[in-house]
C-alpha cells in the first residue's frame, strides 16, 4: 500500500487548529479534532496511509491535490523549480526605471541616496527603452516600476513612455502593470488620474508616523513640512470611487516613534478603511547612510514591527504585508531574477535598489540599438534552480517556497551568506494573521 508524507511547506497553528501551506496559500481549519488529518499533523506523523473521513470522503484527495500531502518531498521541490524557471523566462519582464536617477524634492534624514542628481530620462531614453521592450520575444507579462529619488520630478517622461507601453501592450495582448514608489507630495488628484489612465495603478507611499515625527524625518529640501500635503492628496484619491488601484502606505519607525497616536489619527481619515489602501511598518535601518542622525531603530526592530502591525490590525487597518504571500518566490528578492532590471538615465543597469552605486551592482547597460550588454557581475546575482535549496535547512523550511533561499542576494555576494528573512522566526503567528486577512478579504 502507498505511503504518504506531510508536505514540508506546512505551518501548524495549534492554538487555532489551523494549517497553512506556504506553497500555494491554501489553508484548513479543523472543527472536528478527531479528523484523521488533524491527528497526523498534531502527532507529526510521516509515512501514513490513505485515510477516509466519515463526513467527507474526498478530504484526502483534496489535501493531496493542494499539496498538504505528498508521496515524496521531491514533488514540492520540482514544483518550485518549475515555477522559478517559468518566472525567469522571457515571458516576463520587470523594468525598474529611475527617470531622475536619485534626485528628490525631499531631504529625508535617513536617506541613502544622492538627491542632487541632475540626470533625466528624455526622448532618447524613451525610444531606447521602448524598442528594448518591443524586441523581447514571447513577452506575455510586463511590469514597469517607477523609482527614485522622486520619479514624479520627471512626470512628463513617465506619462509619455507609459502611454506608448500601454498602447503596445494592448496591441500585442501583453499583461501590462505599472507601479510607482513616490513620496506623494506631487500626487494630487489630477496627477493621480493621469498616471492611472496610462496604467499605473499601484503605489507605495511613506508616512513616517505622526505629523510632528514625519515632518522631522521627511521634510522638503528647503526644510518645509510635507505631512499635510500627502494626507490631503490621499484623501482626494480615496474620494475617487469606482477606480481599482492599490496604495501601500509604508511607515518607517524607530524606537521613539509614537505609532499608537499615528494609528489613532489615521483611522479617523476616510482612506484608512478603504480596502484599496494598506499599511506596512518598517524599522529605520542603521546601514542606510553614514550620517550620525540618531534616527535608526536601536532596539528590537522585529518585535516592534510585529507589535505595530498587530495594533494596526486590531484597529481594522489592512495589512500590506499579507498581500505579499500570493505566489511562489514572493519573498525572493527581485534582484535575483534574470528578467528584472534597474535602469538609470544613462541606460546603465543595476540589480538592487538599495546598493545602487555599489560596483558589484552594476551589471551592464542597454546600448543605442536597444541591446542588453551584460558584464562580469551579471551572473553573480542570478537565482538558479540549483541554489533554491542551497542549505540543508532550506529543504525542511516551510517558508522556502517564498524566499527560495534568495531573500538578499547582495549579502550572499558580499559574505557568501544565505540570509534568512525575519519572517521565518514567527511563521505560526504570521500564517495565522494571513488566514485572518484572507477571511476578511473574501
Amino acid at each position: 500500500m502507498n505511503k504518504y508524507q506531510l508536505s514540508y511547506t506546512l505551518t501548524f497553528i495549534e492554538e487555532k487548529n489551523r494549517i497553512y501551506n506556504w506553497l500555494n496559500g491554501e489553508y484548513v481549519e479543523f472543527e472536528d479534532l478527531e479528523h484523521p488529518f488533524f491527528k497526523i499533523v498534531k502527532n507529526k506523523l510521516q509515512n501514513f496511509e490513505k485515510f477516509s473521513y466519515q463526513n467527507s470522503y474526498d478530504d484526502f484527495e483534496w489535501l493531496l491535490q493542494k499539496k498538504f500531502i505528498v508521496k515524496e518531498q521531491k514533488e514540492i521541490y520540482q514544483l518550485i523549480k518549475e515555477n522559478v524557471v517559468e518566472n525567469n523566462s522571457n515571458k516576463y519582464l520587470q523594468l525598474i526605471l529611475l527617470p531622475v536617477q536619485m534626485a528628490c524634492n525631499f531631504a529625508c534624514v535617513y536617506c541613502y541616496e544622492d538627491k542632487n542628481q541632475t540626470s533625466r530620462m528624455k526622448n532618447k531614453q524613451l525610444n531606447i527603452l521602448y524598442n528594448f521592450v518591443k524586441k523581447q520575444e514571447n513577452l506575455e507579462n510586463l511590469q514597469i516600476e517607477w523609482f527614485g529619488g522622486e520619479p514624479m520630478l520627471n512626470l512628463k517622461f513617465i506619462l509619455d513612455f507609459s502611454k506608448k507601453i500601454q498602447k503596445f501592450s494592448k496591441i500585442k495582448n501583453i499583461n501590462y502593470q505599472g507601479s510607482m514608489t513616490t513620496n506623494a507630495y506631487y500626487l494630487c488628484k489630477d496627477n493621480f488620474l493621469k498616471l492611472y489612465n496610462v496604467g499605473i495603478r499601484s503605489f507605495q507611499i511613506t508616512l513616517d508616523g505622526t505629523e510632528e515625527t514625519h515632518n522631522k524625518l521627511r521634510p522638503l529640501s528647503n526644510g518645509n513640512p510635507t505631512f499635510k500635503t500627502i494626507i490631503n492628496n490621499l484623501i482626494d484619491i480615496s474620494n475617487l470611487k469606482n477606480l481599482h488601484f492599490n496604495i501601500t502606505i509604508r511607515i518607517n519607525f524607530n524606537h521613539n516613534s509614537d505609532i499608537d497616536n499615528f494609528i489613532e489619527y489615521v483611522k479617523k481619515i476616510n482612506f484608512s478603511f478603504d480596502k484599496r489602501f494598506s499599511f506596512i511598518f518598517r524599522p529605520i535601518k542603521t546601514n542606510w547612510n553614514n550620517k550620525d542622525n540618531n534616527v535608526y531603530c536601536k532596539s528590537q526592530p522585529s518585535y516592534l514591527q510585529k507589535q505595530h502591525m498587530q495594533k494596526a490590525i486590531e484597529n481594522n487597518l489592512l495589512s500590506g504585508d499579507y498581500m505579499l504571500y500570493q505566489d511562489i518566490g514572493s519573498c525572493s528578492c527581485y534582484a535575483s531574477k534574470e528578467n528584472s532590471l534597474v535602469i538609470y538615465p544613462d541606460m546603465s543597469i543595476r540589480k538592487c535598489t538599495v546598493a545602487l552605486d555599489d560596483e558589484v551592482n552594476i551589471v551592464g547597460y542597454i546600448n543605442d540599438n536597444s541591446e542588453l550588454i551584460k558584464n562580469k557581475n551579471w551572473n553573480l546575482w542570478l537565482l538558479n534552480t540549483n541554489s533554491i535549496h542551497n542549505k540543508q535547512e532550506c529543504k525542511q523550511c516551510a517558508f522556502n517556497p517564498q524566499c527560495l533561499s534568495s531573500s538578499c542576494p547582495l549579502k550572499f555576494i558580499k559574505n557568501f551568506e544565505i540570509s534568512c528573512p525575519t519572517y521565518v522566526y514567527s511563521l505560526e503567528d504570521i500564517s495565522n494573521e494571513i488566514i485572518n486577512f484572507l477571511e476578511v478579504k473574501n
